[in-house]
C-alpha cells in the first residue's frame, strides 16, 4: 500500500505544475484575444468605420504660413554737397575794406558780400567821364563847322570815332569799379572768411565759400547688377552720425551715365530736402534703398527640414502631415522666404516632427490670429515714416 503522505506531496507539485502552465500560457496570449465583450465590439465597430484609436496621433504644434515681399535693400555711404557752393573770388587785386553779412548769414542773389578799395576806380570813372564831355562837344563843333562849308566830312567822321572810344572807355571804368563790390552770384549762406579787412588779395585768393544748402546733394556708389532696378525719382533714406536716430528722406535725382569698368559700379545721385537747415555740405551719410521684390511664401526657420539633399517643410491638412518640397529663397531672422506650393494661411509643423511622415495623422490646435511666427517686420530697416524723420522729402 502507498504511502499517504508521498502520495499527497505528489498531488500538490502536480497542482503547482499546472499552476504554473496556466499562467504562462495567459501571459504568451495576444492581447488582442485577452480583451473580450463590450471592449472587442467597440474596437471592431472603430476599425470597421475607418476611424483613427485613441492615442495613435501625433501631437505638433502648428503655424500659419505667412507672405512677404523678396524686397532688395541696397546699401552705400556717401558724401554729401550743397546743391550750388562757390568759393567767392575777386575779379581783380585789391584791398579789402568791409565785409557783408557775417558767417553763417543767409544772403540773397545780388547781395554785397565783401567790398575792396575802390578810389582809383572811382577816380577812373570820373576821369572817363569828363573825357567823354570834352570830345562830345569837339564832335558838335565839327559838324557845325561841316555845316558852315569850313570842314570836312572826314573831320566829322574822326571826332564821332572819338566819342565812341572814349564811350566804351567810360563804360569800361565803370565795369572796373563794379568788380570791386563782389556780390552773391546765388540764394546761399556765408561760411567763415578766409581773409580779413585790410588784406590785399589777388584774383586767385579765396575770400569765403557760398552754399546753397536747401536741398543736400548725396552721391553713392550702386552694384552693376541693380542697375536695371532703380531709376530717377525712386525713393532714398539716409542717415548721418550728426543725427544719431534721425533718418532723412529723399530721392534719387540722377543716374550716371556709364559704369565704372575697375569697380562694376554706377554713380548715383540724391537729394534730401534741407529745410530745417540741419544738413551740411561734407556730412558722410549711410544710404539705403528698397528694390521691391515679388511675393513670397514665409515660414519659420523651425518648420524647414533637410534630408538627401532635399528641403521640405511639412503641411497639416485634414488632420494629416504632407511633405512639400520647398527652395530657400532668404532668410530673414527667424523666417525664411521659400519658393513652393504654400499658400498664405496653410499650417506647417514647427515642433514634433521626428515622429513624421508622409501621410501620419496628427493632433493640433490652430494658432491663434495674434500670434503668428510667419509675420516678419518691416524689411527696410530705415523707414522715414517710423523712425524720427525730420524732413519728408
Amino acid at each position: 500500500m502507498a504511502n499517504p503522505v508521498s502520495m499527497r506531496v505528489q498531488i500538490l507539485l502536480l497542482g503547482a505544475l499546472v499552476g504554473i502552465a496556466a499562467a504562462v500560457w495567459i501571459a504568451m496570449r495576444p492581447a488582442g484575444d485577452a480583451v473580450t465583450g463590450s471592449s472587442g465590439n467597440a474596437n471592431q465597430k472603430l476599425q470597421k468605420s475607418g476611424e483613427k484609436k485613441p492615442g495613435r496621433d501625433v501631437p505638433v504644434i502648428v503655424v500659419e504660413v505667412g507672405q512677404v515681399k523678396n524686397d532688395e535693400i541696397v546699401a552705400a555711404v556717401g558724401t554729401a554737397r550743397a546743391r550750388r557752393s562757390v568759393t567767392v573770388q575777386a575779379e581783380t587785386d585789391g584791398e579789402i575794406v568791409a565785409f557783408g553779412p557775417r558767417a553763417g548769414a543767409a544772403v540773397k542773389k545780388g547781395d554785397s558780400i565783401v567790398r575792396l578799395d575802390d578810389t582809383k576806380a572811382r577816380l577812373a570813372v570820373e576821369i572817363a567821364t569828363r573825357r567823354l564831355e570834352e570830345v562830345s562837344r569837339l564832335h558838335d563843333r565839327s559838324k557845325f563847322l561841316q555845316q558852315s562849308s569850313v570842314n570836312s566830312s572826314a573831320k566829322v567822321q574822326d571826332s564821332k570815332t572819338v566819342v565812341e572810344r572814349t564811350s566804351l572807355e567810360l563804360q569800361q571804368a565803370r565795369e572796373a569799379l563794379l568788380d570791386l563790390n563782389i556780390k552773391a552770384p546765388f540764394d546761399g549762406v556765408i561760411g567763415i572768411p578766409k581773409v580779413e579787412v585790410g588784406d590785399r588779395v589777388t584774383t586767385a585768393t579765396a575770400i569765403v565759400s557760398l552754399d546753397m544748402r536747401s536741398e543736400i546733394l548725396v552721391e553713392f556708389e550702386v552694384a552693376e547688377k541693380f542697375l536695371a532696378r532703380i531709376a530717377a525719382g525712386d525713393a532714398v533714406a539716409a542717415v548721418t552720425p550728426s543725427h544719431s536716430g534721425r533718418t532723412f528722406s529723399g530721392r534719387i535725382e540722377n543716374i550716371d551715365s556709364r559704369i565704372d569698368p575697375a569697380s562694376r559700379t554706377v554713380a548715383v545721385r540724391a537729394v534730401i530736402p534741407n529745410d530745417h537747415d540741419l544738413l551740411r555740405p561734407g556730412m558722410s551719410f549711410a544710404v539705403e534703398l528698397v528694390l521691391p521684390g515679388e511675393m513670397y511664401p514665409a515660414v519659420p526657420e523651425l518648420s524647414l527640414q533637410w534630408r538627401k539633399g532635399e528641403s521640405y517643410v511639412w503641411v497639416a491638412r485634414d488632420g494629416r502631415v504632407i511633405k512639400t518640397l520647398v527652395r530657400t529663397v532668404k532668410r530673414l531672422n527667424s523666417i525664411i522666404l521659400v519658393d513652393a506650393d504654400l499658400k498664405p494661411g496653410q499650417l506647417v509643423v514647427v515642433e514634433g516632427v521626428q515622429r513624421l511622415r508622409h501621410g501620419r495623422a496628427v493632433s493640433y490646435t490652430r494658432p491663434k490670429p495674434e500670434a503668428k511666427p510667419a509675420t516678419v517686420p518691416e524689411t527696410r530697416r530705415m523707414d522715414p515714416a517710423k523712425d524720427n524723420n525730420v524732413d519728408k522729402g
